[in-house]
């Protein structure tokens, strides 16, 4: 749900409003008859959000910071059926999924996944994948690298200079 379903990609850098997180929501289609958590009574177990780099095979499990009991920040999977996530009345629910010190900077892909009890059938019935959104984590801006091109004091009327970066300019 939101930007990530509207926009199919994302970009964390440094013009964005929180550069430690990234909000994810998810919609729970079946928000009239029970809220995630209480689905968790029945076949539901969990509802993950899963993240890879590009070209990598083993998705790992997202993490988010939350406040347990004493008022301490602890790191826990995002889990949009856990205690700790809050649904609305509309059927959503948003988690910040934790990027500072959990990943570094590259090309990622998400999914959200649920699990639940097996029926003793074939494991796709068993759980339900999201389609995969790819994005962007990039804090470092470029910078000049070395010095403008010709390495001279006058410049030309109508002569180029070339600028060289520590990464492309797009």
């Amino acid at each position: 749900a939101g930007e990530l379903k509207r926009d199919r990609y994302f970009v964390v850098n440094t013009e964005s409003g929180d550069t430690d997180n990234l909000l994810v929501t998810v919609f729970n289609p079946n928000h009239g008859e029970n809220k995630f958590q209480n689905m968790t009574k029945g076949r539901l177990n969990n509802i993950f959000l899963y993240y890879r780099g590009l070209g990598e095979l083993h998705w790992s499990t997202a993490r988010i910071e939350v406040e347990d009991g004493d008022g301490k920040l602890t790191s826990r999977e995002v889990d949009f059926a856990a205690e700790y996530a809050d649904e609305s009345s509309y059927g959503y629910t948003s988690m910040k999924w934790k990027l500072g010190n959990f990943v570094s900077e590259g090309t990622y892909e998400l999914k959200v996944e649920t699990k639940c009890n097996p029926l003793g059938g074939p494991p796709d019935i068993d759980m339900f994948s999201t389609p995969v959104i790819s994005g962007v984590i990039d804090l470092t801006p470029p910078e000049q690298y070395g010095q403008a091109l010709p390495l001279r004091d006058t410049v030309l009327l109508g002569e180029e200079l070339v600028i060289v970066f520590t990464e492309a300019i797009l």
